[in-house]
């Protein structure tokens, strides 16, 4: 079997990172990928002539995401990602995002000690976030990434257990951002069984569930696992640096996603997780190799400079100190109190705007929050059958048999759907009655006439 060309391949999706970019890119460089390979589109702080000149460096490889009117860049990307082989053709995939550090916690911290660590015949090991806080540093700088933020998440953060996958390639393979899927799993038995026939570990190298390999991409507590790897996710960053990223927009066109609902729920603060800063060092002696070249350094200024200015011009807006100390509120929520927080932008519309009719209703926000939590459950529930079905392994009589739970806004949804079709139905039989008498009434005139006529003729 012919080898691929690459062994450790990072896909990642950007936009406006210049000003973090190197140290990302010399952080994994230096973890051990050979092959980084990042799509952009529509920078205006010049990440992407960063990346042109960090390829033709040799550190990486830049690849342009022209994204339709119709389309979101990030699936787009994936979609792009998915047909070229400078990113396919590797023994191994993982992809992430720029505010994304991969921990690995065996050995010396490096990509050949978690490769030796891992079990013998792995296809795909799902590695679970660990959500990093804004360490309570208020001012945006320029610093590293992995040494300034060190207070982060418990282990026991669920609304942290979003995974990230390291995989190798395979058939009909569909890129997704937190894991990889197969094309028509739904339709084709012979592709679900391909996905269970895959061996999936955990961040502790141990076996996940067979229905996990099918569309899961959050563990649970059972299928928890640090030990070995875990994803630094940093959601926030400082106060200033989430307000920017609030005035930037994201990826995926999400309207407000940088909310203080948002902020409350990720800025974690609960311990200290120093792993990722240990390299540190060997880093910042990469990133002096990289910024040697008087080009880069000078793009990387650029970037420096543009959002430097943006602080300053989020400093002089009228709604910065509003802004600032409702972060600051946001930050005191306790991690025991964050079903409570009604947070809404991850819903589909239709999801979002019941939950708009709910709150004008008169119902809390609390109450909200609670309900969307056990929807969420019964709809991954009902996909994750839907696919065992297909696989074979849920009974044909009640393919559902595991989806069944308490889910109010659902059930809302349905009632409202089914309420509209009662006044359809309803509707539609008036009409038919009309139409009848009509039909009727025509008769009686037409009887009439006829005799009329009969009587004249007589």
């Amino acid at each position: 079997m012919q080898s691929a060309k690459h062994q450790h391949t990072i896909l990642s999706m950007m936009k406006d990172e210049g000003h973090c970019l190197v140290e990302w890119v010399a952080y994994h460089h230096y973890l051990g990928f050979d092959n980084i390979c990042v799509y952009t589109n529509n920078c205006t702080d010049g990440t992407d002539e960063m990346l042109i000149r960090l390829q033709e460096l040799g550190y990486c490889k830049h690849f342009e995401n022209v994204v339709p009117e119709d389309k979101k860049p990030q699936p787009h990307a994936l979609a792009l990602a998915t047909k070229n082989p400078e990113v396919m053709d590797s023994e191994w995939i993982l992809t992430m995002d720029a505010d994304e550090f991969l921990s690995i916690k065996t050995g010396d911290g490096r990509l050949p000690d978690l490769m030796a660590a891992m079990p013998d015949g792995t296809d795909a090991m799902a590695i679970t976030w660990r959500f990093f806080g804004s360490s309570e540093i208020t001012d945006w700088n320029p610093g590293l990434v992995s040494e300034s933020f060190t207070k982060a998440a418990p282990d026991m953060f669920k609304r942290g257990w979003g995974v990230k996958t390291l995989f190798r390639p395979y058939d009909q393979i569909k890129l997704g951002i937190h894991r990889p899927h197969i094309k028509k799993a739904k339709q084709e038995p012979e592709n679900a069984r391909a996905m269970l026939a895959q061996h999936w570990v955990n961040g502790s190298g141990e076996p996940m569930p067979k229905e996990f390999n099918l569309s899961g991409w959050r563990s649970t507590k059972p299928t928890l696992g640090y030990d070995l790897v875990e994803l630094n996710h940093y959601a926030v960053k400082s106060y200033e640096a989430y307000l920017l990223r609030r005035m930037r927009g994201n990826v995926n066109k999400k309207a407000d996603k940088y909310n203080a609902a948002y902020f409350a729920i990720f800025d974690r603060n609960e311990i200290e997780a120093n792993n990722a800063a240990r390299h540190a060092g060997p880093v910042r002696e990469i990133m002096e190799q990289m910024l040697a070249d008087p080009k880069l350094r000078a793009l990387q200024d650029k970037a420096y400079e543009f959002h430097q200015a943006l602080v300053d011009k989020l400093r002089t807006t009228g709604e910065y100190d509003e802004w600032l100390t409702s972060l600051k509120e946001a930050s005191q929520v306790g991690i025991d109190e964050l079903d409570e927080i009604l947070f809404t932008q991850h819903l589909p519309k239709e999801w979002q705007d019941k939950v708009e009719e709910m709150r004008k209703s008169g119902i809390p926000d609390r109450e909200i929050a609670l309900m969307i939590s056990r929807s969420q459950t019964a709809k991954k529930g009902e996909t994750r059958a839907a696919l065992k079905k297909a696989a074979g392994l849920v009974d044909d009589e009640n393919p559902y048999e595991d989806a069944q739970t308490d889910d109010p806004i659902k059930k809302e949804l349905d009632d409202e759907k089914e309420r509209a079709r009662a006044a359809r139905k309803k509707e539609r039989e008036e009409r038919q009655a009309r139409n009848r008498a009509a039909r009727a009434r025509g008769e009686v005139v037409r009887e009439t006439w006829a005799e009329e006529r009969a009587g004249k003729s007589s």
